[in-house]
């Protein structure tokens, strides 16, 4: 005997995947999960890019700032080369000039001495201690002498002088005076003024030359 099922088998019903799976309030929530991750990778990405061209520009900024430190310390160099050839040039500079003003005075001294040498009358000795100077010297008479008293009086440089001897000395056929005097010096560089005269007894002219010793 054949038996027919009238009752159809129940077919499975097949689940619904991906979003439509989810229903509304499913996919909803996906997209706004998707956007948020979607707009958080995009303010990422643009702090990534604003700070990236922050640090881009702050090394730009060091390089140059690099570049003016680097000119600057070459111009310090320069600056400083030349400050050290000018003061070695300003120590020769001041070395010559102490050297002229070192010889500048006794030349100037010897000037004044031998300018107010008068006629018939020489030096023999002259000797400089200090701000002292002795003078010994012969003259053919005493009046030749007092002349060269008066003269060095003149000398601004020169305070009073003072005759310590003036004494006759028979040097063979021929009477000589010998003398000594000394006087003080203010300042060897007050030497360059002019005689307030002329020196008495010729002294412009040049002085007579020294008879030889033992005559």
């Amino acid at each position: 005997m054949i038996k027919i099922n009238l009752l159809s088998e129940a077919k499975p019903v097949k689940k619904k995947r991906g979003v439509s799976a989810l229903g509304g309030a499913g996919r909803l929530n996906l997209f706004l999960i998707l956007g948020g991750l979607l707009l958080g990778l995009l303010v990422v990405g643009v702090q990534w890019w604003v700070e990236a061209s922050r640090l881009k520009e702050q090394e730009e900024k060091n390089r140059l700032a690099q570049q003016e430190v680097t000119r600057l310390e070459a111009v310090l160099k320069e600056v400083q080369d030349f400050e050290d050839k000018k003061a070695k040039l300003q120590k020769k500079v001041d070395l010559i000039n102490s050297l002229k003003a070192s010889q500048r005075g006794p030349v100037r001294l010897m000037d004044e001495v031998s300018n107010a040498l008068p006629d018939l009358l020489w030096l023999e000795r002259m000797e400089v201690k200090g701000n002292l100077i002795s003078i010994d010297g012969k003259a053919l008479n005493p009046p030749a002498v007092a002349n060269y008293f008066t003269n060095l009086k003149l000398v601004q440089a020169f305070q009073e002088p003072k005759l310590s001897t003036l004494a006759a000395a028979s040097t063979g056929a021929s009477n000589l005076y010998i003398y000594k005097l000394s006087f003080v010096f203010a300042d060897l560089d007050r030497t360059q003024f002019d005689n307030a005269g002329a020196p008495a007894g010729g002294a412009g002219g040049p002085a007579p030359a020294a008879p030889a010793a033992g005559n």
